[in-house]
């Protein structure tokens, strides 16, 4: 089975998708970026591959601005998708919705990196993707 056939199970490699989180967010410096889905200032989505696999994924930034004091709260996902949904993503083009990306399985495995105001980054495993406030 392919890392990119639409039934696996285990998404990515030990480059890309390690087993620690703190690991993971690192290895994302390594994705090579595929497509931009939105882009605003406060909101970008991407979908990235990675060099040593070809896997998949599709990557979430949200910021809230509090307007006090800089350092406004941001979160990252990073979820790995499978070739289908990644040509479904990019295929939908300007009319890209929070659904459509909510849409993707919520049982699966993604990395998250949550930046409150005033704390450290803290990279952590959950499932899905879940949209964050943004400006």
């Amino acid at each position: 089975m392919g890392i990119n056939d639409d039934t696996e199970e285990n998404f990515g490699c030990e480059k890309c998708w390690p087993a620690m989180a703190d690991a993971a967010w690192q290895a994302g410096s390594m994705l090579r970026p595929v497509a931009e889905l939105i882009s605003e200032s406060h909101f970008h989505t991407v979908i990235r591959s990675c060099r040593a696999c070809s896997q998949w994924f599709v990557s979430v930034f949200t910021e809230t601005i509090d307007w006090a004091d800089g350092e406004d709260p941001q979160h990252w996902i990073r979820l790995p998708i499978t070739a289908t949904e990644a040509a479904r993503l990019i295929g939908l083009g300007d009319s890209i919705t929070e659904e459509d990306l909510n849409s993707l399985p919520s049982n699966r495995r993604s990395l998250h990196r949550d930046f409150p105001k005033g704390e450290s980054p803290q990279n952590s495993w959950a499932n899905g993707i879940t949209i964050y406030a943004h400006d």
